[in-house]
This record gives structure tokens, sequence and C-alpha cells, in this order.
């Protein structure tokens, strides 16, 4: 009598229960934020690190001691330029970083979006 009670109550409520669930789609899974390249600042209570939000990449920074978070650049278009080599100063006050990809073997840099007027790899400062 056990076993076929569970049964029963496995048959009804198991569908039930993935019912309940929503689906998520492909582009929810793909369009997730992606935080990347977290550094810390040697002398000083300050974090920075990438985050890809739907393509558009930005460096966030957060100060202590509350470690707001706060984003240090507006690149607000899904270009395809990455981020990267993230280093703070000696004195934790200005925050050094790359954007744009490296040069292919055929000396041109990485241009998803065919923009034509082209990309360059670049050292950009912020504070």
């Amino acid at each position: 009598m056990k076993r076929r009670t569970l049964l029963v109550l496995a048959v009804v409520l198991v569908p039930q229960l993935t019912a309940a669930q929503k689906p998520f789609t492909l582009e929810q899974i793909l369009s997730a934020p992606f935080a990347a390249n977290l550094t810390a600042a040697k002398k000083v209570n300050r974090i920075a690190w990438t985050l890809n939000e739907e393509g558009k990449r930005n460096v966030w920074v957060a100060e202590g001691p509350t470690f707001q978070e706060r984003r240090l650049t507006s690149y607000l278009t899904d270009d395809g330029q990455e981020i990267s080599q993230l280093s703070f100063s000696e004195d934790g006050n200005w925050l050094v970083y790359v954007r744009g990809g490296e040069k292919n073997p055929a000396g041109q840099y990485p241009n998803p979006t065919s923009n034509p007027a082209g990309v360059t790899q670049t050292v950009w400062v912020g504070a």
C-alpha cells in the first residue's frame, strides 16, 4: 500500500514541480553579466574589475571601507572590444587598462563589428 501511495504521489507531483519552473532561453544564458580581471591596489582599499553586460564591457571600481561599486568607464555599445591588463598605480589613485585586442599575424587589430573607421589597441588611465 505504501509503494502504491508513493508511486501515485510521484506521478502527480513531479510533473507539477517541473512545470512550475520557468524555462530560460539561450539568449538569457549568453547575455548573463560576466566579471573578470579582478585586481587590487597594494597600498589602499581599492579594487577594480571588468564587467561584460550583454557585450558592453566596462571597468568598475570599489573603495573601502564600504566597497560600494561604481562604473569607471562608459562604453555603452557592444563593439566587441576587450578590456584587459588592469593595474593600479603605486599609490592606488590611478587605474591603467588596455582597450582592444592584440594584432593578429597579419598586423590587424580585432574588429568584430567591422567598424569602417577601424580600431586600435589603446592604453587608458582612470581615477
